[in-house]
């Protein structure tokens, strides 16, 4: 007899963890774009950033998995650390969906939705999707209703009655929830299968309490596995998950007993009061975390400290259509030329660390630097293309030339910076360092281009204070190069040389940006007598 329980408990619990992984993939795979998207946009107030984390994980019924595309789209410079914040304290209320609606006893109808979407499922696209997961929702429904029917005629068992008693401990039922939703990943799942023992009567609504908010703890260990390989504000998007979850906890335990009573006056089964009790704690939890998210920001900067900068794909200043007026359209451009040139500076900046400490090269960040020069060079451009469509006098059209020529030169510049950033993952170069001579040539050469970068970084578009001396400055770069060679060519006689290809290869990248920075210095140094 036990086996069969123990038996019908597994096929239970089988079909119930099947069923809400492959529900989450399919509504994932048919609006997982859509999601990110509705991510990017709203999440500008903190508010409406919670309730939209809350209402897609209640979709997809996974906070794991709108965490893990929040730090995504957070590594990749789609949004910012601080923003993604709002999206994640509100994953955890969109969890407490799945312990309501088993509370509402849901699972007399899981065949039902199994019978439709696998019918729906049958359809062509888009309709394909839409049953699938009305039938992996219903699997979901009718695994959590097998395990509730195996675990019926245990109830009064001594020897179960005895093993939920020990989790009279609060540790031990806190350590349980965390490690079982450590291991299956998903919190939806415990909180799930304790609603279902809380609504047979095996398990006291304390030890139900204490489980589910263990299971918070336990639901951040994906994001931050899947962290690990991001940026440093992706992990601290991940952190600030753990850290919401962990002060929560922390939080509440002195006030279990008067949080329990609070659940018994409300109410309801044993079943109603489990998922009542996940739902109002991650609601007053959110609530809080929202409103204090620029010291939990900070709190989360200090603790995950770094120098990497934060960098957003997406314009600065061209966010809208252009003003009507000229004046006021060439201002914003000049602000988003001098927005780019200020991104390109930094990418040199990332580049060159890469070249000279190839150990901590970040092709995270070089990548995502490229697709910045790229959108802005565009974005740019098709400013400038729709300003050419209204009336200009011969002085403004000349200076639409000049930025487009100078917002062209910079996205170049910006290719030399990817090229050099690459170089220490490109093909045989790949796992070669330079020797400390190398090392020390190639950063004078680029030591030679800070000041211009500097200097255009601060004046544009205004005219350049000592171009002259600017443009002798960069004159010497060439001369230093060939002097490289020449030493280089030396230590390679001798047999002391490291890395022979990449400070060629970095030579030469370096002297093509040059070349690059003179044409943008003479163009800007025009444009600004045309201003």
């Amino acid at each position: 007899m036990n086996w069969q329980i123990l038996l019908a408990f597994l096929v239970g619990l089988i079909i119930f963890i099947h069923g809400i992984e492959n529900f989450s993939r399919e509504v994932l795979s048919f609006a997982g774009a859509r999601f990110r998207r509705i991510l990017r946009y709203a999440t500008k107030n903190r508010f409406i950033a919670g309730l939209v984390g809350m209402v897609v994980t209640g979709l997809i019924q996974s906070s794991a998995a709108t965490t893990v595309i929040t730090i995504g789209l957070v590594s990749a410079g789609m949004i910012s650390f601080a923003q993604s914040l709002g999206v994640i304290f509100g994953a955890n209320v969109g969890t407490t969906i799945t312990a309501q609606l088993v509370a509402f006893k849901v699972t007399a109808y899981a065949p039902f939705f199994i019978i439709l979407g696998f019918f729906v499922g049958l359809l062509k696209r888009p309709y394909r999707y839409i049953g699938r997961g009305i039938f992996y929702f219903g699997l979901v429904f009718f695994g959590l209703g097998l395990v509730s029917d195996a675990i019926t005629p245990i109830k009064t068992n001594p020897e179960v009655i005895q093993l939920f008693s020990n989790l009279s401990n609060p540790a031990l039922a806190l350590l349980l929830g965390l490690a079982f939703t450590a291991l299956i990943q998903s919190s939806s799942i415990t909180t799930g299968l304790v609603v279902v023992l809380a609504g047979s009567g095996i398990l006291p609504l304390t030890q139900g309490i204490l489980i589910m908010l263990g299971s918070n703890i336990g639901s951040t260990v994906t994001a931050m596995l899947a962290s690990t390989r991001l940026s440093l504000h992706a992990k601290r998007s991940a952190a600030a998950h753990l850290l919401f979850n962990v002060i929560g906890v922390l939080l509440i335990l002195p006030l279990l007993t008067p949080f329990t009573d609070l659940i018994e006056f409300i109410g309801g089964s044993e079943a109603r009061q489990i998922a009542n009790a996940h739902t109002i704690f991650n609601v007053a939890a959110a609530i809080l975390f929202l409103a204090i998210l620029t010291p939990v920001k900070k709190l989360v900067t200090w603790l995950v400290r770094g120098d990497e900068k934060e960098v957003l794909i997406g314009t600065k200043y061209l966010k809208d259509a252009l003003p009507k007026s000229n004046r006021q359209a060439f201002g914003l451009i000049e602000k988003e030329v001098s927005y780019s040139l200020e991104t390109v500076f930094d990418f040199y900046e990332i580049a060159i660390r890469s070249v000279t400490n190839p150990e901590k090269a970040n092709i995270n960040a070089v990548d995502k630097y490229e697709v910045l020069e790229d959108l802005l060079d565009y974005r740019i451009e098709t400013a400038l293309l729709e300003l050419s469509r209204r009336p200009l006098s011969e002085k403004e059209a000349k200076r639409i030339v000049l930025l487009v020529r100078i917002s062209n030169l910079v996205e170049q510049l910006g290719d030399t910076a990817k090229n050099l950033g690459r170089l220490p993952h490109s093909g045989s170069i790949a796992g070669h360092s330079m020797s400390p001579e190398a090392l020390s040539g190639i950063q004078n050469i680029y030591e030679r281009m800070n000041e211009p970068f500097s200097v255009l970084k601060k004046e544009f578009p205004a005219k350049i204070t000592d171009y002259t001396k600017l443009m002798r400055h960069l004159g010497t770069v060439r001369p230093a190069i060939a002097r490289g060679y020449t030493q280089h060519i030396k230590r390679l006689q001798k047999r002391q040389a490291r890395g022979g290809s990449i400070f060629v290869e970095a030579s030469a990248l370096l002297e093509d940006g040059t070349d690059r920075l003179k044409e943008i210095l003479k163009l800007c140094q025009h444009y600004a007598r045309l201003r």
